[in-house]
């Protein structure tokens, strides 16, 4: 009787989640005309410029086709468009499911997980954006120079002005930051 009501418990959440879904409006605070998605998109017929946007699930807007530009993950809604940048024109769109890692996320955004502060510096095993690690270079394959920008990225999220220490892990076929070490000064 037990597994039966973890069973119907199970099927009632999976139901009761939303199915994935992004709407772009052209106006502020979800007015005017609305473009809504529920599949990816590697090349919109018609650019967007969105003023403001509603979603349910995660989903990654690029500034050019094929999901290339500049891309931001998108995980929660923007009743205006400074949260994206502004002026920012949607050509490709994708859906990212839970465990793909997390990219470039928007403005504002801080790294998370667990970490360990000092005076003048932080160092985080497995950063996060969101529940998501950090993936070491989100629109290219994992090399040095990507994923030095990606760290330094992350740091300055955080408040500091440098990467000192990084090291790429590889899980599942993808290539994550870890082992960040970020201080306030340039000094060694």
């Amino acid at each position: 009787m037990r597994r039966l009501v973890l069973a119907a418990l199970a099927l009632a959440m999976l139901a009761a989640a939303p199915a994935p879904q992004l709407s772009l409006f052209a106006e502020r605070f979800y007015r005017g005309e609305a473009q809504v998605f529920t599949a990816d998109q590697p090349r919109l017929q018609t650019p967007l410029k969105p003023q403001s946007l509603k979603i349910s699930g995660r989903w990654e807007i690029c500034s050019d086709d094929d999901f290339e530009g500049r891309c931001v993950e998108i995980d929660r809604d923007y009743p205006v468009e400074a949260g994206l940048g502004e002026g920012f024109t949607v050509r490709s769109l994708r859906q990212l499911a839970p465990g793909q890692g997390a990219g470039k996320p928007t403005a504002g955004v801080q790294p998370g997980g667990t970490s360990i502060a000092g005076v003048a510096s932080r160092y985080w095993p497995a950063p996060t954006y969101g529940k998501e690690r950090i993936l070491a270079c989100p629109n290219n394959k994992a090399n040095f120079n990507c994923a030095h920008d990606t760290a330094e990225d992350m740091c300055r999220r955080a408040g500091y002005r440098v990467v000192r220490y990084w090291q790429l892990q590889t899980v599942e076929g993808r290539v994550y930051l870890a082992d960040i070490l970020c201080t306030r000064s340039d000094d060694q």
